[in-house]
């Protein structure tokens, strides 16, 4: 049997979609290895070519799209569900300028679409991982942070208050969903196998819907955020249609965002 080696982030809709297939509860003609990493570390594999299927900010695509092909299936793409600029004091846009502002990453597809929302930005840039974006923003050592899965679900939580939402902003400017991430396989798999992995992929979403219960623990042990009804609702958010298949509008939201 073929072994290939799957890269994906520890969030929970990406446990979520892969749990079924780590969890080998769908039948799939390869065995697996599988690796969880940050989001911004999983760009920076993928631009070394280190894994056979892996999950990246869509922002990358256009740059090792030479190497990979792009899923249709398994990626975090959507409606309401974009990144949102927050700060524990309530500014405007036009105030953040010279403020330092927290980051998941250069990489990623929520730092692109800030770079489009606010072009003119001239503060200094503090690449974080994602779930320390918040706790530099309550120590005072950034001002603004731009937050990404669970964590723009909870910053309320923290007292602190939204300054922009960028997936509203992005929809409003370009009709597109909001393409967050995306699957990549590399090219040199052959179309007979990466079609075998889309269709594995599927198949295990399908479980999931089904199966939630016997995946749970999975999602749940690798989540940042352990309160049950924020993973919820951080599935409900990000597994949607297009986590089947993008389709042409996903495809050009992706396109969109990289030109």
């Amino acid at each position: 049997m073929r072994k290939l080696n799957f890269a994906i982030s520890p969030c929970p809709n990406d446990t979520y979609i892969f749990g079924g297939l780590f969890l080998k509860k769908v039948s799939f003609p390869f065995e697996v290895d599988f690796i969880l990493q940050d989001v911004e570390r999983l760009n920076k594999l993928c631009m070394q070519g280190q894994y056979d299927v892996i999950k990246v900010s869509c922002a990358i695509y256009s740059q090792v799209k030479d190497r990979y092909v792009l899923l249709r299936c398994g990626g975090a793409m959507g409606r309401g569900c974009g990144p949102v600029v927050v700060s524990k004091k309530g500014f405007s846009i036009s105030e953040i300028q010279g403020k330092s502002i927290g980051i998941p990453g250069k990489n990623t597809t929520a730092f692109y679409i800030f770079k489009k929302a606010v072009p003119d930005f001239r503060g200094k840039i503090v690449e974080l991982r994602y779930d320390k974006i918040i706790p530099a923003i309550l120590e005072g050592d950034i001002d603004v942070g731009i937050l990404i899965h669970e964590a723009r679900f909870t910053y309320g939580e923290y007292g602190l208050e939204l300054i922009l939402d960028l997936g509203k902003w992005w929809e409003d400017t370009t009709s597109y969903p909001i393409p967050l991430g995306c699957i990549l396989a590399k090219k040199e798999l052959g179309e007979e196998i990466v079609r075998q992995i889309e269709d594995g992929i599927k198949r295990s979403i399908e479980y999931a819907e089904k199966n939630l219960a016997y995946i749970w623990p999975f999602i749940k042990q690798n989540a940042q955020e352990m309160d049950d009804s924020v993973i919820k609702r951080h599935i409900e958010t990000f597994v949607n249609q297009f986590s089947k298949d993008i389709g042409d509008k996903g495809r050009g939201a992706i396109e969109f965002l990289t030109s």
